[in-house]
């Protein structure tokens, strides 16, 4: 039996990347989005409008990072920006129709995915798991 390996931050490392490598794939062949649009268009599901700020925030990306990303989903005709009617400085956020059809779409791929991880595992090893990430996640936010 091969021994177990304990090398953390790498094996996290490698997980995150080849499922960002699937989805990427998978989400620009069946949507026209990456993995980290497909996010975007997620929060936008839930705070349709919200300003650019707000989605930058909730993504955790930066604002020039978020600008980039609103141009590009906005050229794709998944989004509209349109100037805050309260700050002419500000930016919301609006889904188009298409862009609901496509972040419709990646759902249903990520929880295909989702469900592929979770396979082979029993519940309990799934929950430890989910336990064990989201404790790493806590102990590192305020760096």
């Amino acid at each position: 039996m091969k021994p177990y390996d304990d090398r953390l931050i790498f094996l996290i490392a490698q997980a995150r990347q080849r499922l960002f490598t699937h989805l990427d794939r998978v989400l620009i062949e069946q949507a026209g989005v990456t993995t980290a649009q497909a996010g975007a268009l997620f929060y936008l599901m839930q705070d349709d409008g919200c300003l650019l700020l707000e989605l930058s925030r909730g993504m955790r990306l930066d604002k020039s990072a978020i600008t980039r990303m609103a141009a590009r989903l906005e050229r794709k005709g998944l989004i509209e920006r349109r100037p805050c009617p309260r700050d002419g400085r500000a930016v919301r956020v609006f889904l188009t129709a298409a862009g609901r059809r496509a972040g419709d779409t990646c759902l249903v791929k990520v929880k295909a995915t989702n469900t592929a991880i979770k396979e082979d595992f029993w519940p309990s090893e799934i929950e430890s798991f989910s336990r064990i990430l989201q404790t790493i996640i806590q102990r590192f936010t305020n760096d």
